[in-house]
């Protein structure tokens, strides 16, 4: 039985996390399959939600460390630890249409990376956010390749090294989600941001998704050229 729940309808491709009982500890086939559905959306799609079962959105990563006495090279590990979350870390970035986080409870490291990269993370006001992989003498710079376009250098500092929670109200002051509702509104702001953006053209949520994957690095001058692209290409499509 999957411990990812995925289903379509309506322009909304929804994926829930469904590992309650382990606080939705992200395991590696888990993280396969999300990547695989998000690499395949159905042509209609104009948003992807993000949720989880339970009382916690995503309290980290399921270790896959080699069993101690295991003789492994920084090759052998680099393929087994860092690579498959890097590369699932690509996969959301590079999602062609919105992706919303619904967050609840506990995000702490892969958890907290899933909301930053979220193009927005709605946390329900209880919801906090941690790193704190360095308590068990683990380096994490795959959470912080998450975080580093996020937040800025202090901050990214501060919630590595002090491995103190960041309430929901700080994590949107600091830029790390979008939004935070009431407890009990969650679902329903979620849903409404959802409704939105499934009413829109898939071709208008893709122009705009496409500027954000793009706009940051570009020049002054590539992001004018971007945006008259992308705005045209959107906009054709009501005359066709």
């Amino acid at each position: 039985m999957s411990d990812v729940r995925i289903e379509a309808e309506g322009g909304i491709l929804r994926i829930a996390l469904d590992r309650p009982d382990a606080g939705n500890a992200l395991t590696p086939d888990m993280a396969t399959e999300i990547a695989a559905r998000l690499a395949d959306l159905p042509a209609e799609t104009r948003v992807v939600v993000m949720s989880a079962a339970g009382a916690d959105f995503c309290t980290g990563r399921a270790s896959v460390m080699p069993p101690k006495g295991t003789q492994m090279t920084a090759v052998d590990l680099r393929a087994l630890i860092s690579e498959p979350v890097l590369d699932f870390y690509a996969a959301l970035r590079s999602v062609p249409v919105p992706v919303i986080a619904r967050v609840q409870g506990k995000a702490a490291g892969v958890g907290c990376a899933l909301a930053a990269l979220a193009d927005v993370a709605i946390a329900g006001r209880s919801a906090t956010f941690v790193v704190p992989e360095m308590n068990h003498d683990i380096a994490p710079t795959l959470v912080m390749d998450a975080l580093a376009d996020r937040v800025g250098r202090a901050t990214l500092a501060r919630m590595v090294l002090t491995r103190d929670a960041v309430s929901a109200d700080e994590a949107k002051a600091i830029g790390l989600i979008g939004k935070v509702a009431d407890d009990a509104a969650l679902d329903e702001t979620v849903e409404a941001a959802a409704a939105g953006l499934a009413g829109n053209s898939v071709a208008v949520v893709r122009a705009v998704k496409a500027f954000l994957i793009r706009a940051p690095e570009a020049s002054l001058a590539t992001r004018k050229e971007l945006a008259a692209l992308l705005n045209s290409v959107a906009t054709a499509e009501r005359f066709r």
